[in-house]
C-alpha cells in the first residue's frame, strides 16, 4: 500500500488567516502613515487668518503670498470683490505673518483697497469715493500706495505714501460751484453737505484756489454744525488733503 503524506488542513487554514491579518495590518499602517504625511505637509504649508480688525482665526485668507526668503503672508478681512486670482477689493483688513501671527498692516472699515500680489511684492492701493467724474459723478480714485517685499533676504514693509493723480475737472463747473458756495456763506442753509464736502475735497486735491481754506474752515464758513457721518466725512476730507498736499 502506498503511503500518502498530507499537510494538516487545520494548519493550512491557520496560515491563511495569518497572511490575511498581516496584509490588513500593512494596509492599515500605510493609511496611517499617509494621513500623518498629509497632516505634516498641511501644517508646514498652511497659511490662515488670525484675530484682527476684520477677521478671526476661523476665516480663510483672501490672498496669501510666499516670498523668496520663505516668509508667507495672509490678507484677511472683508472681501468686497475678487478682481482676479491674485487681486481683491477689500476693506477692514490685516496682513499677517503666517508663522508668527504678527499684524504687519491694518486698514479700517472705511478704507477700500485693492490688494494685489505678484512674484516679488504685495501692493496695497487705497481708494476713495469722490465726485471726480463727469458732472460730479462719484467714483473711486487712488489716494495711497503701500508695498511689502523682500530685500537682502529681509521682509520690508514700507509706510503708506500718497498716490493721488490729478483728475480732469471742468473749470467752468468748478467756478459755478464756488460761486454757489460764496452765496451760502454764513447761511447754515446746506441742503446736501455730503455733496459739498466731496466736491471741496476733490477740488482741493486738484489745487483749485481758495478751496482748501473753505474746506478746513467748513463749520465757521457756513455757520453750520456738523455731526454724525457728516462730521466724520469732514474730518476725513481734511486729513486726506493735508496728507496728500502738505
Amino acid at each position: 500500500m502506498a503511503i500518502v503524506h498530507c499537510r494538516p488542513l487545520g494548519r493550512q487554514r491557520h496560515h491563511s488567516r495569518t497572511v490575511v491579518t498581516n496584509a490588513k495590518m500593512t494596509k492599515l499602517l500605510t493609511i496611517i502613515l499617509t494621513i500623518i504625511s498629509i497632516t505634516v505637509t498641511a501644517q508646514s504649508t498652511d497659511c490662515g487668518c488670525f484675530n484682527g480688525i476684520g477677521s478671526s482665526e476661523s476665516d480663510k485668507p483672501s490672498l496669501t503670498i510666499k516670498f523668496s526668503n520663505g516668509t508667507t503672508l495672509s490678507v484677511c478681512g472683508y472681501e468686497q470683490e475678487r478682481l482676479s486670482e491674485n487681486e481683491v477689493l477689500i476693506s477692514e483688513f490685516n496682513v499677517f505673518n503666517c508663522k508668527t501671527g504678527e499684524q504687519l498692516v491694518e486698514y479700517g472699515a472705511v478704507q477700500n483697497c485693492i490688494v494685489k500680489k505678484d512674484e516679488l511684492e504685495l501692493t496695497i492701493t487705497e481708494l476713495k469715493y469722490l465726485p471726480a467724474g463727469e458732472n460730479w459723478k462719484w467714483e473711486q480714485v487712488e489716494i495711497g500706495l503701500q508695498q511689502i517685499f523682500v530685500k537682502e533676504n529681509e521682509l520690508v514693509v514700507l509706510e503708506q505714501k500718497p498716490a493721488f493723480e490729478q483728475v480732469d475737472i471742468d473749470e467752468s463747473k468748478a467756478d459755478s460751484f464756488l460761486i454757489e458756495l460764496r452765496n451760502l456763506k454764513g447761511t447754515r442753509n446746506l441742503d446736501n453737505p455730503e455733496e459739498i464736502l466731496g466736491r471741496l475735497e476733490i477740488l482741493a486735491l486738484n489745487d483749485f484756489k481758495d478751496v482748501v481754506d473753505i474746506l478746513y474752515d467748513f463749520e465757521n464758513y457756513f455757520n453750520y454744525q456738523t455731526d454724525g457721518a457728516i462730521a466724520e466725512q469732514w474730518k476725513d476730507a481734511v486729513a486726506t488733503v493735508k496728507w496728500i498736499k502738505e
